[in-house]
């Protein structure tokens, strides 16, 4: 009859082999035997209790010879193939030796493993910290920059922010210190001694679960959209009724009336225009409605050595936040990423020199390609940023109206 078997989590990583060790042999202790080891759980046969020692081996399978193997089992210590690059030895013989004695051997089983695992974990807190640098546009441990910054972002996202790297930091700075613990016992003959195992354990646990749980709800956290049309359905986008925004068929009416001509005649396989047009709805725990509406018509090239001309480019976004300060502060954020996603040289220091004054409006600012500012008859990049108490409006326009004629438009609607 076969026994009954138990699976329990676990939470131990790769520098924490000896506080497993003992967290294995305190199962022992209690009847539950390991029978394999997978990742993030342990299933244990139910037994006798029994005073079993475990020694874990960072070193893959693949690189042990079957003579070190039945070296092993002579002296009493028998194999439990381990997730990943990992081997578990255990023995019911108090008398038994330790798999090694000497530095050396030693070295040659662990030193490796452990320093591939250490520059890993270098690389993923470098990438973290790169992460949150390009979020704010510069590294800041302001917790109020940080969430200002994401204020367009769904609540899940705020609280992997917050909550996850927080954790994960700590997760990171303890794996750290487990490490240098083990490279100053690496000198040492007594190479297994860890004392206790709890608070590794929790510690672990939490993190660990707190990121699975962060993970998860951020994938899920998908249907926040309101409302969506995109290029490929320009049906639903033309039947769009909303007048939260100014629509390009308000701001050049003339122009809309040719390019809705070709967006109803759209042949994506013959047609020698391309055209981008999408109305979105979306919302986000800070800004409960964001609207956008993008038209994007252009010319492929009539060669291979001339480069695509957009012949025409509208972009306006509508952000209704919660309070007149969170649309203050989300403004400063992206307003920067708008400079940087235009063709438009200028610096995100010199984006209040273009600040102009007008009626009910607590911010208004006007950017033009500069090469182009004085012909008002030629097609110019032009960015116009406007805020009235918790609306925030940014438009980004390639053409040969001027956007700031149009602002009484925009700020009807705000």
């Amino acid at each position: 009859m076969d026994k009954k078997t138990k699976l329990k989590f676990d939470p131990f990583g790769v520098v924490d082999m000896f506080y497993k060790q003992n967290w294995l042999e305190y199962q022992a202790r209690k009847g539950l035997l390991l029978a394999n080891d997978n990742l993030l759980t342990c299933r244990f046969t139910v037994d006798e209790p029994r005073d079993r020692r475990y020694r874990i081996l960072p070193y893959k399978h693949s690189e042990t010879t079957q003579e070190e193997l039945d070296l092993y089992a002579s002296c009493g210590w028998h194999l439990i193939y381990g997730s990943g690059s990992v081997m578990i030895f255990y023995t019911d013989d108090p008398d038994a030796p330790e798999p090694f004695t000497d530095v050396q051997s030693q070295h040659k089983y662990y030193r490796k493993s452990l320093i591939t695992n250490f520059i890993i974990m270098l690389i993923i807190f470098a990438e973290s910290l790169f992460s949150i640098s390009r979020s704010v546009q510069g590294f800041t441990i302001s917790p109020s920059e940080l969430l200002y910054s994401s204020a367009d972002q769904p609540l899940s996202t705020l609280a992997m922010t917050f909550i996850g790297l927080p954790l994960a930091l700590l997760f990171w700075f303890q794996y750290m210190f487990t490490y240098i613990s083990i490279l100053n016992r690496n000198r040492k003959k007594d190479f297994y001694g860890a004392s206790g195992f709890r608070l590794k354990y929790y510690v672990n646990a939490t993190c660990i679960i707190t990121v699975i749980v962060l993970v998860l709800w951020s994938i899920i956290d998908i249907p926040r959209t309101m409302d969506s049309s995109s290029s490929g359905d320009f049906t639903q986008a033309l039947k769009y009724k909303g007048n939260k925004i100014v629509r390009f068929s308000e701001f050049d009416p003339d122009t809309w009336n040719t390019v809705e001509k070709q967006i109803e005649n759209y042949d994506e396989g013959n047609n020698k225009t391309d055209i981008i047009f999408e109305i979105d709805q979306d919302k986000s725990f800070m800004i409960p409605r964001m609207v956008t509406e993008e038209l994007e018509v252009s010319t492929p090239p009539k060669n291979e050595n001339d480069d695509s001309v957009i012949n025409l480019y509208y972009n306006v976004h509508l952000y209704k936040a919660k309070s007149s300060k969170v649309a203050s502060e989300f403004m400063k954020y992206n307003s920067k990423n708008a400079l940087e996603e235009s063709d438009i040289k200028v610096s995100n220091k010199s984006l209040d020199k273009y600040r102009f004054d007008y009626k009910d409006l607590d911010y208004a600012a006007y950017i033009v390609d500069e090469k182009k500012a004085n012909d008002t008859t030629a097609k110019r990049d032009q960015l116009l940023f406007l805020r009235k108490g918790s609306t925030y409006v940014y438009v980004s326009y390639y053409g040969p109206i001027d956007l700031k004629s149009k602002v009484g438009l925009f700020a009807a609607k705000m």
